[in-house]
């Protein structure tokens, strides 16, 4: 069986309790990696773990002089691949032994440093820092108001023209009114960016949007009509893997 395959069982038996967020991960990392990836997914196979580090967006938007940065990262699946690309790879989490999990997934990455949040802000972070943001399969486990805060504190740390990648949690699949987002609701959570688009799957909104001067006041230029509707398996260089909706 598929890591997606197995991903998404284990959303599918998930308990739509909103107090599970904070005590369920570090439950998860405070044992075995294997326990900490079972708790995404059912089973576990090493191999498959280590292949399955790539992003859901376009690579060619990363490059090599590149300072980025992977919210809420867990332990750091995707940064083995990501690094290799860019200058600087910057993991954050509020887990603390989620952060250390993903320091020992990675040694000899010499260009990855991990970072432990308050798990709302980047307030460790200094206006600029980043060309790229991104987040891969972690806003579906964030309350509404979490979901804001990030999405502004990364208007915040990109650079003016730097980009943010996510995948949005749709209504549609998950029907929660504490973390899925409609249409409307996506777009509003992009609207401090100077630019956004996003494009639907079964499961996401996955989003591109462009940082403008100032925290998210720059004047917004009119994004292209990138809102359709689009099997996954045709959607270029997106891989999904549903996880647990926590809250």
């Amino acid at each position: 069986m598929s890591l997606a395959s197995r991903v998404l069982r284990r959303m599918r038996r998930a308990r739509p309790d909103p107090l599970l967020t904070r005590e369920y991960w570090e439950d998860a990392a405070g044992g075995s990696v294997e326990k900490a990836v079972d708790a995404i997914c059912d089973g576990y196979d090493p191999r498959q773990f280590a292949k399955s580090g790539g992003v859901h967006f376009d690579e060619s938007e990363l490059g090599a002089s590149h300072v980025v940065l992977d919210l809420a990262c867990g332990m750091g699946r995707t940064c083995r691949h990501v690094a290799g690309r860019v200058r600087e790879y910057h993991g954050v989490d509020f887990i603390p032994e989620m952060i250390a999990k993903a320091r020992d997934h990675n040694r000899g990455v010499p260009n990855a440093t991990f970072h432990v949040n308050d798990g709302r802000t980047l307030q460790g972070f200094a206006d600029g820092t980043f060309d790229v943001a991104y987040s891969e399969l972690a806003f579906q486990h964030m309350p509404k108001d979490v979901q804001r805060s990030y999405a502004a504190e990364a208007t915040r740390v990109l650079r003016v023209g730097g980009l943010f990648f996510a995948q949005l949690p749709r209504m549609e699949f998950y029907q929660s009114a504490e973390y899925a987002l409609t249409e409307d609701e996506a777009r509003g959570l992009l609207s401090p960016f100077a630019s956004a688009g996003l494009v639907s799957t079964k499961a996401y909104w996955l989003a591109r949007a462009e940082a403008g001067a100032g925290r998210g006041n720059a004047k917004r230029r009119a994004a292209p009509p990138l809102l359709r509707q689009r099997d996954d398996q045709h959607v270029p260089q997106v891989r999904i893997r549903e996880v647990r909706p926590v809250r």
